[in-house]
C-alpha cells in the first residue's frame, strides 16, 4: 500500500511541475470559463432578476465545458511523444497511474472553477454568504474529481483510439450530467436555505461508482 501511496503522489507531482512549467492547462481552462461567464454576462444579465439563479447557471456551465478542455489538455499532454507509454511501463500498478491522473486532473479543474466562482461573483452579481461559499467550494471539489474519474478515462480512450477530439465532449458531457444536476441543485439549495440531503449522496455516490468504474476499466483503455 505504501509503494502504492508513493506511485500516486510521484505521478501527481510531475503533472503538477509539468503544468507550473507550461501553465497550458489551468491558463486555457480558465481563459474558456471566462468567456462562458462573460458571455452571461453580456447577453441575459438584463434578463434575469435574480442574479444567483444566472450565477448558478453560468459557474456549472462553465465546468462542464472549461472541464472537458481541461482534460482534453491533459490527455494531449501525455499522448505527446507517448509520454503515458512511458508511465506505463514503470513497475507500478495501472490503478495507480489513474489515481494520480485523476488527483492532479481533479485539482486543474477545481482550481479553475474557484477562480470562476470569483469571476461570477464580480460580473454576474452573484454573492453568496462566506458559509454558502465555504459550502459551494466543497461542492465543486467533490464534483471535480467525479468530473477527472471518468474524463480521465474518456479522454485516454479517445486518443488511443484515435479518434478525433470532437468525439470527446460527446462521450464525456452524457456521462457527467448527473454530476451536472446535483450541482445546480445543491447551489441552489444553498442559496434557498434548503437540505441538502438527497442531492449530495447522490454526488458522493455518483463521484464513487465513477471511481470504481475507472479503477476498473483504465488498464483495458490504455492497453493497444
Amino acid at each position: 500500500m505504501r509503494a502504492f501511496l508513493v506511485a500516486v503522489f510521484r505521478i501527481v507531482r510531475k503533472d503538477l511541475r509539468v503544468e507550473s512549467r507550461t501553465k497550458g492547462i489551468t491558463t486555457t481552462t480558465a481563459v474558456f470559463a471566462l468567456l462562458v461567464v462573460l458571455a452571461f454576462a453580456f447577453s441575459f444579465v438584463k434578463t434575469f432578476r435574480e442574479p444567483a439563479v444566472l450565477g448558478r447557471g453560468a459557474l456549472w456551465i462553465a465546468f462542464v465545458f472549461g472541464g472537458t478542455l481541461g482534460v482534453t489538455k491533459a490527455a494531449a499532454i501525455e499522448d505527446r511523444n507517448a509520454a503515458l507509454d512511458g508511465l506505463l511501463v514503470a513497475p507500478v500498478d495501472r490503478s495507480a497511474v489513474y489515481l494520480g491522473k485523476v488527483t492532479s486532473t481533479a485539482l486543474f479543474v477545481f482550481v479553475v472553477n474557484v477562480v470562476t466562482l470569483g469571476v461570477t461573483t464580480v460580473f454576474l452579481g452573484y454573492a453568496p454568504t462566506p458559509r454558502t461559499a465555504l459550502a459551494v467550494v466543497g461542492i465543486l471539489a467533490i464534483a471535480a474529481v467525479g468530473f477527472a474519474a471518468v474524463g480521465v478515462v474518456v479522454a485516454t480512450l479517445t486518443y488511443r483510439s484515435g479518434l478525433d477530439e470532437l468525439a470527446l465532449p460527446l462521450l464525456l458531457v452524457p456521462l457527467v450530467v448527473p454530476v451536472l444536476l446535483a450541482g445546480v441543485e445543491l447551489t441552489a439549495a444553498l442559496t434557498a436555505g434548503a437540505p441538502l440531503g438527497s442531492w449530495l449522496r447522490l454526488l458522493c455516490l455518483y463521484t464513487g461508482v465513477l471511481l470504481l468504474a475507472g479503477v476498473a476499466t483504465f488498464e483495458f483503455v490504455v492497453e493497444e
